[in-house]
This record gives structure tokens, sequence and C-alpha cells, in this order.
């Protein structure tokens, strides 16, 4: 039953309120809920309980709970230090200095009788909030342990800490942190650190409501209050009952006047933890619980030069041996100089790093080769902290650098920072390590798991003396089970395993991505790792019939590199060599031989690689040789995106889909690729299948795929985007041997070349696609299958691609040369417009020589003319050939080619038959790979002497015969002196149809034939036309009619 008096009345002074220590009554065991439930409904208060808090509580810990007791005669000596406060101020209805930001956190007295500490350093801390706007986290067991009045765990009361703070000041929680207990147990060692609070007196403040409320508008008071059974279990509402004694001290941090029915409260901070009451606080009535006794305030001293820090220090990591600029402003009472400390675990600022230093606002840092995760910088006036200070505002992170080693040879002593005291076991290294450390690792076998969860670099195959790495003569082998090595979030992007050997190695079980065993040699979660020059051989993923991804590697988040690695016969479920789920992985000069999937059965995806809401991007090395599974032979991609760019794709197999490559939804660039010799046994896309989702391919190869069903080559069900520039050469398939594309949204193919592909060229279906611009030719079973219809700019002839095999650049007389489509964005890289074929494009490698520039001709007279070009810059070049026709637009080839000359020649002298001609020129290498065309350059200067004419007197036209014609007439006309002559077709409004002379010819009478095609080639249309002939200011003309 709880036993409660009735309050003192608030006329009794405080001073003759005695509690005498040593007199404190014996503490009960918690009170029985429901006791002090049916006590409360019958008294009417206004409070729940409960036992959230008391049922956590030990018996030392409740026994500790109390500790207010001051020492005899302590009335009077509160009695000398009261203040009567001037009531001339018109006090709020409200005020709490939580709401102010005034308070600092609630602490926990634990099991401790030092409430008295705790109350004075809350006020404490908080009067320096408000008046120095620092926030502190000052040390109760320095009032504990280093008061003169022997108080502590048995008990105390404020002034026992108040004089602490007078005659020291104040030490950190972090220098002098909190043992719960008395000296010897808990040693004085304030005279250690440095102090940052200090207190000049304190005043006692009379049991009045408006006199404590008008302290408080100087900051949090301590009162006594009486702490009994029914304040131990509050959980919330209004604490109105009445104390007996008062045993506990607190601080009163605000009010409210409206709140216990308008009979008004004090919010009240406690020292037993956030657990207790309200986060820590209660709210009780004014005078219950004997609160408002024993009311002291302190006087606060505060520094009075205030210093502050820059608030972008310690955003970013700070690296070891950088130099760090530290600024800072200073205001109140200048000082001349200043100290930067460091506390390296935090606030206890031991490590000086510069004294004296001129208060310039400036000063800048060389970061020390040591690793601490939270650092603290203070700076202060040189006299000392007690005339000013500031902490920065965020702890720094300095990483430091040491290497540690691991050696059988060694002594395994911990650091491991030589090669004499290596680690034996790389685990150990590792968790030595803090900072961006690295880990040498001695050739040799080790059986043990790894994690990595710090930024750690580990490099292997190290010889005994850790002066040579070499992973041939000296390896570094791990071979264990439950995943060898493990990189988590903590490892960063900075950890590295470098030169390592992971043999039959078998993954760990775990949830994620699904139940099963993950990750046989390394298992990567939401890190950002390189996994660099290592071997993975024969690793697994799972035993026997389990589930598992990532025979190697298994990535489940993150970003990870992993380059110039080795992959050879790995096996997963999926992903025989690395699986990758919702991550990105960044592969680089790898190669990937022999590894497999656990089955050829469904589900069974990507024998090497498999992809899964994820992006790959591979680069460089090969994928080669590997299979045994249901789809996907070297990779498998299901939603998410994949990059391969300059990769071998070259004898992989899958039993039901996509040899090479398998796509389920998401999306595939190629560029540069190599897709040779890869097989489906049942399905579709021997060469790459996809089922949805988006291409672009580029510049790339499919060559000697195989599937029964669908697209040898290629097999694409609704897809998008765009295939451009490739090679389809000698695919085979059930239907449509080379590419076959049914597209969902726009898909655009163009400038390929699909030949000799068995079952069929090219089919391109569906209403977002568009064909054109390829040449597709000599493909059993029909150029255009299955009802597909060539594109009006398509070609149909033998590309003449280079006589060595397998060599796929175009070669001399080719049809696929700058026939490609004229848009500028698809020009070769020479700016040329675009050859058909994998070495065309803007993405072209380009083998071939560059385009022939700088072709012009001349007119010699007589009948001759000479054709000059600039001599192509590559170094192999064998020859050039030279093509002609009459017509502008014209496709060279091996008939219109006039004449090859050799380099280093540059010209052609010729004498071509009468009429207008049009030149280009191709420069062929060694290897007999031809460049692009030169310009056209027209020979104006074709046009014949007519034998025995007599030099003529004026500029005419002679004749046209016949005229009217179609489509060819014949111009005869004179030209009385050597120079410039221009002769042109117009129509009857002046517009230029066709350009039949502009050069220099010999006096005399000329002939030049039209052929009725205008500038371009195209058949002009019948009409009347305008022959005009220039030569300097003279100009005759004469009418023309063409007839259809």
């Amino acid at each position: 039953m709880l036993r409660l008096a009735r309050p003192l009345a608030v006329v009794i002074p405080l001073f003759l309120f005695v509690t005498l220590a040593g007199l404190l009554p014996a503490v009960a065991g918690a009170a029985d809920l429901d006791s002090l439930r049916r006590e409360i409904e019958a008294n009417g208060w206004s409070f729940t309980v409960n036992d959230h808090f008391t049922s956590t509580l030990t018996e030392a810990r409740r026994a500790g709970l109390r500790g207010y007791a001051p020492p005899p005669g302590y009335d009077k000596e509160l009695a000398s230090h009261l203040v009567i406060l001037p009531q001339d101020k018109t006090l709020p209805s409200n005020f709490s200095w939580v709401d102010q930001g005034g308070v600092t956190p609630v602490k926990d007295q634990s099991s401790c009788g030092s409430c008295w500490a705790f109350a004075a350093t809350a006020e404490l801390e908080a009067h320096m909030k408000i008046r120095y706007g620092v926030t502190l986290d000052l040390s109760e067991q320095q009032v504990v342990s280093c008061n003169n009045y022997g108080a502590g765990c048995d008990g105390g009361w404020a002034d026992a800490a108040y004089t602490v703070f007078q005659q020291k000041g104040g030490v950190l929680e972090n220098c002098h942190p909190y043992l719960a207990a008395d000296p010897p147990q808990a040693a004085c060692l304030q005279d250690q650190f440095l102090k940052f609070a200090w207190v000049t007196g304190y005043r006692y403040i009379s049991n009045n409501v408006t006199q404590i409320k008008t302290a408080l508008l100087d900051g949090p008071v301590c009162t006594g209050i009486d702490a009994n059974e029914a304040f131990e279990a509050y959980e919330s509402g209004c604490f109105d009952a009445p104390g007996s004694y008062v045993n506990h001290l607190v601080l009163i941090v605000g009010w409210d006047d409206r709140a216990c029915g308008g009979n008004g409260a004090w919010l009240i901070k406690n020292s037993w933890g956030p657990g207790f009451g309200q986060s820590g606080y209660i709210w009780v009535q004014y005078g219950a619980a004997l609160t408002g006794h024993d009311v002291t305030q302190l006087t606060c001293a505060t520094p009075t030069t205030a210093f502050a820090i820059s608030s972008t220090l310690g955003t970013e990591p700070l690296m070891a041996g950088a130099t760090v600029p530290v600024t800072w402003s200073t205001s109140g009472v200048g000082v001349g100089t200043v100290d930067l400390r460091l506390g390296w675990d935090g606030l206890c600022s031991d490590v000086v790093i510069a004294a004296g230093v001129p208060n310039t606002g400036h000063y800048d840092w060389v970061v020390p080769n040591t690793s601490a995760p939270a650092a603290r910088l203070l700076i202060s006036a040189s006299a000392g902290t007690r005339y000013g200070y500031d902490f920065a505002d965020r702890p720094l992170q300095i990483v430091g650098h040491r290497t540690r080693y691991v050696s059988a040879a060694g002594s395994n002593t911990a650091p491991y920072e030589t090669p004499a005291t290596a680690a034996h076991s790389i685990a150990d290294a590792v968790a030595a390590c803090a900072g961006h450390d690295t880990v040498l690792v001695a050739g040799g076998a080790y059986t043990s798991r790894i994690t990595v969860s710090s930024t750690v670099r580990i490099l292997g195959s190290w010889n005994a003396a850790f002066t040579a790495q070499d992973r041939l003569a000296h390896p570094t082998r791990v071979e264990c089970g439950g995943s060898a090595l493990r990189f988590n979030a903590a490892a960063g992007d900075f950890s590295l395993v470098d030169n390592f050997v992971f043999e039959n190695c078998y993954g760990g079980n775990g949830s994620a991505p699904v139940p099963g065993q993950h990750g046989g040699a390394i298992f990567v979660q939401d890190a950002a790792p390189t996994i660099r020059n290592c071997e993975f051989r024969n690793n697994r993923a799972a035993l026997g019939s389990n589930l598992g991804y990532g025979g190697a590697i298994c990535v489940l988040g993150g970003q990870p590199r992993v380059e110039s690695c080795v992959f050879t016969g790995n096996r997963a479920t999926r992903g025989g060599a690395i699986s990758a789920i919702g991550a990105e992985v960044a592969i680089t000069n790898c190669t990937f031989t022999a590894n497999a999937c656990a089955d050829s059965a469904d589900g069974c995806f990507g024998a090497a690689l498999h992809g899964q809401s994820s992006q790959l991007d591979v680069v460089g090395g090969s994928i080669d040789g590997n299979g045994s599974c249901y789809r996907g032979g070297a990779m498998y991609i299901a939603g998410g995106a994949a990059t391969l760019t300059d990769v071998s794709v070259k004898g992989n197999r899958a039993r039901f889909g996509g040899g090479g490559l398998a796509v389920a939804g998401g999306s595939l660039e190629l560029a540069r690729v190599l897709v040779e010799g890869n097989t489906v046994a049942l399905g579709n896309g021997g060469g790459a299948e996809f089922e949805g989702g988006l291409i672009a391919a580029r510049n790339t190869i499919f060559r000697g795929n195989r599937a029964p069903g669908l697209g040898g080559g290629i097999s694409g069900l609704g897809l998008g985007g765009s295939i451009e520039n490739c090679l389809v050469d000698g695919n085979s398939g059930g239907s449509v041997g080379g590419l076959l594309a049914t597209a969902s949204g726009a898909l655009a193919v163009r400038n390929n070349i699909v030949v000799r592909n068995a079952g069929g060229g090219l089919t391109v279906v569906g209403s977002g696609a568009a064909a054109d611009w390829n040449n597709v030719w000599g493909n059993p079973g029909g150029d255009y299958p299955a009802g597909s219809q060539p594109g009006a700019n398509d070609l149909g002839r033998d590309p003449l691609l280079a006589a060595a095999p397998g060599d796929c650049a175009l070669g001399e007389h080719s049809p696929c040369l700058d026939r490609g489509d004229p848009e500028p964005a698809c020009a070769d890289p020479d700016g040329s417009r675009a050859d058909i074929g994998v070495h065309g494009g803007p993405g072209a490698v380009m083998v071939a020589p560059p385009a022939v520039t700088g072709a012009a001709v001349t007119a010699l007279g007589g009948g001759r003319v000479r054709l000059n070009w600039t001599a192509s810059p590559a170094t192999d070049i064998h020859h050039y050939v030279v093509y002609r026709d009459t017509a502008a637009a014209f496709v060279p080839s091996p008939a219109k080619a006039v004449s090859v000359v050799a380099h280093p020649a540059v010209q052609l002298e010729e004498a071509p038959p009468a009429g207008p001609w049009y030149y280009v020129v191709s420069a062929v290498d060694a290897t007999g790979h031809a460049g692009g065309f030169s310009a056209q350059v027209a020979a104006w200067s074709a046009a014949t002497p007519v034998p025995d004419a007599g030099l003529p007197a004026a500029l005419a036209v002679a004749s046209v015969r016949p005229n009217p014609f179609n489509p060819r007439t014949v111009v005869s006309f004179d030209v009385p002196r050597t120079g410039a002559v221009q002769l042109a077709i117009h129509d009857l409004r002046g517009r230029l149809v066709r350009r039949l002379l502009d050069g220099s010819l010999a006096a005399g009478r000329h002939e030049v034939k039209w052929d009725g095609t205008d500038e371009g080639g195209r058949p002009a249309a019948a009409g009347v036309y305008l022959l005009r002939l220039r030569q300097g200011d003279e100009a005759v003309s004469t009418k023309l009619v063409l007839a259809k």
C-alpha cells in the first residue's frame, strides 16, 4: 500500500526542511501496479502508471535511483544563498527550455545514487548551451570522484557538484567516462584533461512558483523531490500525488500553467534514462511530490571569446598526408594566438596539432597517418579554454594507411605490420585493419574465410620476402566453403583483392537473392570492390542439387569492378562464373572458358554470366566455350541491361535459346563484338536470342552460329532498337538462318551485310521496323524469306570482302564502299559516307586507308586529261584504283575501273572517249583493304577536237545533233582562244540542270555529249532547255528539246 503524507504547506520556509544523510528510508521492491492503480483511482489523481521502466530494474539499480542526501546544516548553507528575485516581469503561461533548444539529452545514473551529480551537471550543460552556444556532454563521474565532501553513490547534493565546477571546471564525459562507482574504483582524473564549463557560485530559490518561474527564464534549476513508488512507475499525465520526504534531485526545465486541470505543472528532466516516463521527462503539478524544495540555480562563467570553425570541415573523409585548410572566425574579446587540438576517438582533445598559432582564421594542417573514424577538432585561446573555444561541427573521419602481412613464416603477432610478425590467417590481418590499409599475402594455401567490412586492399602471391608479386611463381591459393571472400557494404569502393587463385570453393547459405548457396569464391553485397588479376577454377555456388547463383562471384547490389581475371570450370544454377542481382558490374579484359550451369534444365541461365535487374558492362576479353545451360551459353540478361564492347563470344552452347547471348525483357548493347560458332540444341537464336527487349548492335559480327529454330544468327521476337553496320555471315537456322526480327516499337536495321546464311538471309517485319541500306546476297533459302521485302536502297551484290580468312573489311571494288545510309549520323569516323559492313559507321575501327582527298582533273588539250590526288597518309598503301563513268551517280565496280596506279604515284593521264566523264579514286593497302572514294570530279575537258577545223573567230554553239533528242545529243561548239570555258544546261526558269563542262580548253571546235540526266544522275523531264556557253565575259545560248 502506498504511504503518502499530507504535503508540507508552502508557507513553511524551505531551510527548516532537513534531510540527513544516512536517514534515507530503506528502499522497497517494485510496487504492485494493480495496487497503485487502485490508489490513483481512489484519490482521483491524474496520471497513469506501467512497468515499462520498473520491469527493467535490478535490485541494485532500484537501490541507486534516489541519492539526494545533503549534510547536516545544509539548510543554513541554502539560506546564505537565498535570493529573492524581482517579480516585475509578465510571465508567460508556458515555457520550456526543451522547446528552446537549451537542454542536453537525458542520461542514466544507473545503479549509483548520483542523481545529485546528474542534476547539477545537466544544469551546467544547459546554461553553457544557452549562454555560449555549445553542446557539451560533461562528466558526472568527475563530480562523484573528485568532490571534497565524500558525496558519491550513497548520496550527495547540488553544492558538492557546484564546488567541483567552481574550483576546477567541468571535464568531458569522453575524457572521464561514467563508471557508476566511487573512488578508488573510479579514481579522480580531472587534472589530466581540459575543462570546458565553469561555475562562479549559485543561488537558492524559495519555494514559490513565481520565484521559480522567474529563475527558470535564466536557465533550468535543480529541485528536490519525493521519487516514491508511484513516481517510479509514472507513464503519462500529470503527476499530482503528494510527497512524504525529499529523496531525489532533478532538473526543472519548464512549466505550463494550463496543465493538471489548470493547476499548472513543472516539466522535469530526470536522470533514469529515456526509458523512464515520457522519454526521461515527467510533468509534476506545482507542489506535488514536494517539488520546489531545495531549489538551486548555478551561476555560469562563460568564455569571453567565441570561435566558429568552418562548417565544411568533416564533410568528406580526410586522407593521411593531405594538407587540409582549417578556417575559423572569432568574435567577442580578441585573442592573439590559438591552439588546435584533436581528439582521436571523440571530444577528449588530447593531441596538440599546433600551439601558438596566430589568430588569422586559417591554418594548413597536414593530416597524420593514423586512422580515426570520429576524431574531433578543437580550437581554443592559447591562454586556455576558459577564454574561448569551439569544436568542429562534425566528427572527422581520418583515413590512415598501414601495411599488414600474412605468411606462414610470421610470428602471428598483432598488428602484423612487419613480415616477421605476419599473421597466419588472412582474416586476422584484415580484422586488424583500420583506414585505408593494405594486406600483403605470401604465396601458399589458405583455407579460412575472409570478411571485408572496411576499406582494405588485399594483395596476394608475394614471395617470402615480400619483394616480388607473381601469381605463377608463388600463387596465393584459397580453398574453402561458405564463400571464401565476402565484401560487405562498409568495404566501399576502395577495397581490392588482387592476384589470388580461388579454387574448389563453394558458396555460403543465404536467403538472398533467393534461399540457397551463392558466390562460390566471392560474395559481394552492396559494396564496390575491385577484383583484379585473379583466377577462379572449379568453384561452385552450391553443393549437390541446391540452388545457387554465381559459381565464382555473386553480386547482390553494389558496383564491383572485375579486371583481368580468368574464370575456368565454375558452375552454378545461374551464372556459372558471375551472377549479378540488382547490381552494376564492370568486367574488363577477363577470360571465361568452360563455365557451366549446374544443369541444362529450364531455370538454368547464363553458363558464364547472369544478370537480373542489373547493369553488366563487359569490355575486352573473351567468353568462349561455355555451356550446359538452358539459355544464354555466354550471357543471360533478365531485365536490366548489358553492354559488350570488343569482346569475343565464341563456341558457347545452350539447350533451348541463345547459344551465345540471351535477353529476356532487358537491353543489350553490342559494339565490335565477335559472335561466332555458338549453337542451340532445340530452340532459337544460335548467336543471340531476344524475347522482347532492346538491342543496340554496331560493328558486330554474327558468323557461323546455328539454331534449329528461328534466327541462326539473331532471333528477336518483340524487338526494338537498332542493328547497324553488322556482318551476318554463314549462320544457319531452321527458318531464317541470318537475322530474324519482329519489331515491337521502332527497330532500325541498316548498313549491314547479310550473306551466305542457310535457311534465308534477312527477315524484319512489324509496323515499327525500318530495314534499308543493307547488302543482302547469296543466302540459301532466299535473301528475304518469310515474306520480307528488300529496302528501297538495298544492294544485292557480292560484298567482295578482303581475301584473308576471317577478314571482314571491304576489299578492292567492293560495292559496299561509301554505300551506306547517307545520313550524317551514319558517317564513317573520317567523315565520309558510311560504308556498309562492320568497318563502317561512326563506331567503326578504320582498318582500311582513309578516303582519298585532293582529287582534281585538268584538261590537257587534244582530248587528254590529267587526274591528280593527294597521297594517302597511311603507311601501307599498295596502289590506287581509278574508276570513271559517264553517269554522275554510279557505283564503282571492276567494269568501271580504268586504271590501277601503283603507290606512290598520285596521278593518271589518259584520253577518255568523247563525252563527259566522272572520276573517283580509292586507295588499297597491302592487305587488300579498300578505302573510301575520293570526291567525284568531272572531266569536263574530256571533249575531243574536231579534225581539220580551222580556229574559230568567235564563241559559238555550232550544232546540237539531234535536236529534238531522246535522251542523248552531241553539242559542237567553238572556242576562239585557249582558256576557261563553262558549258551548262538550264531549264527555262534559269535553274541549273546539268553542268557539262567547267575547265580549260584549247582554241578550236569541241564536242560534248549530254545523256539527258541532271546533276544527280537522274533522268531529266521532257521539255525545252537552254544550253549556255561562256568564256570570260562572253556568253551564247541555244535551245534544246528533250522529247520522250
